[in-house]
């Protein structure tokens, strides 16, 4: 089978469809696949230190860009749209699955308009504009839960959100001195959080000698975010992007995150505790959705955005920490509500448009 899969920009869109590729080549090595991305998105980091090829396409989002950009990146999705007929034509992919987010229009509405399958992956509880336009021809639509179903009549699988087998590998973490957090605000960070963990640092100074963190800033704050952290005599490895994202969380005793739905998806696989902090203005609130559900299972705690401070999160990191047996509970409540084969689920509907068994 030759598959493309398009789309990108975001961890929180690429990361998906990575773990979809390695389980068609885990049934079928021979398979081909190739990555169509954008040029400025982080598939242009992560998709070849996957191992897996990539084309770019040199497009942008239209959505908070200003008008005046984004008549520049319409006209740049018409020519992208172009090309991805011609790369159509020289592929010759069996199915082109189509990841969300403008990175992945151009290849997935050329597969469209040249009658090629099309599977579309939803990560969110509210679909996103591509999907939304994609997803009414696509042959099947995959989404995490029974509300984005709604969006696709006829068309939507329930199938939950797909995570690299890296994070379901994860075993059960030991919870001594040193203890490590992880703190990320997705891959391309989050100022919020960052701001909140460095006024914390003075708040958790007797924990000098005993904790360390590896903290994921995104590139604006990366400086100024190490910089806080030697200033408080605190050991830590901060990275604009952890590429590696899952030995991060194999060393993590705790995690302080958004709650976008593949971040929730990979604390539940790989097992392990975690303070979120949800987006205040997501799309439909749906992070909020997201912590909320972890927290009714007390899996996890939540900082509501609007109640972030130093003081809060300090507080919330040193009660978890002071007992190592209730990071351990969460752990296992979490881990129970992984779903572990969302992208078996997606493979299977790859395969099906492919071979068109399914008689459309």
């Amino acid at each position: 089978m030759k598959a493309i899969i398009a789309g990108g920009g975001t961890g929180g869109h690429l990361m998906p469809g990575i773990a979809v590729a390695r389980e068609l080549l885990r049934r079928d090595p021979s398979t081909r696949i190739l990555f169509v991305g954008a040029k400025k998105g982080i598939e242009n980091t992560v998709v070849p230190n996957e191992g897996f090829e990539l084309m770019t396409l040199p497009i942008g989002g239209l959505k908070r860009v200003g008008w005046v950009r984004a008549v520049g990146n319409f006209v740049a999705m018409g020519a992208a749209l172009i090309r991805s007929m011609g790369l159509l034509a020289r592929f010759a992919p069996d199915v082109v699955v189509g990841l969300g987010g403008y990175a992945s229009f151009p290849a997935v509405g050329a597969a469209i308009l040249r009658g090629v399958p099309s599977v579309i992956m939803e990560q969110n509880i509210l679909p996103g504009l591509a999907n939304r336009v994609l997803g009414r021809r696509a042959r099947f639509v995959a989404v995490p839960d029974d509300h984005a179903a709604g969006y696709f009549p006829g068309r939507a699988v329930v199938t939950g959100n797909p995570v690299r087998q890296a994070f379901k590998a994860i075993g059960p973490k030991a919870h001594q001195a040193p203890f490590t957090v992880l703190v990320t605000g997705g891959s391309q960070g989050a100022e919020a959080i960052n701001s909140a963990v460095v006024a914390a640092l003075p708040l958790l100074s007797k924990w000098r000698d005993t904790l360390r963190f590896l903290h994921q800033t995104g590139s604006r704050q990366e400086a100024d975010v190490r910089l806080s952290y030697l200033e408080a005599g605190f050991q830590a490895d901060v990275s604009s992007f952890f590429s590696s994202f899952e030995s991060c969380y194999e060393k993590a005793d705790l995690i302080v995150s958004r709650a976008g739905n593949t971040s929730v998806a990979e604390i539940q696989a790989a097992g392990r505790a975690s303070v979120l902090i949800p987006l205040a203005y997501a799309t439909d609130d749906h992070q909020r959705r997201n912590a909320r559900a972890m927290v009714d299972r007390r899996a996890a705690i939540m900082i509501d955005p609007l109640e972030l401070t130093g003081e809060r999160l300090a507080k919330e990191i040193t009660s978890l920490l002071e007992e190592p047996e209730r990071l351990t509970r969460i752990e296992g409540r979490a881990k129970e509500m992984a779903v572990l084969d969302a992208e078996a689920r997606i493979a299977d509907l790859i395969e099906r448009a492919a071979s068109r068994s399914d008689g459309r």
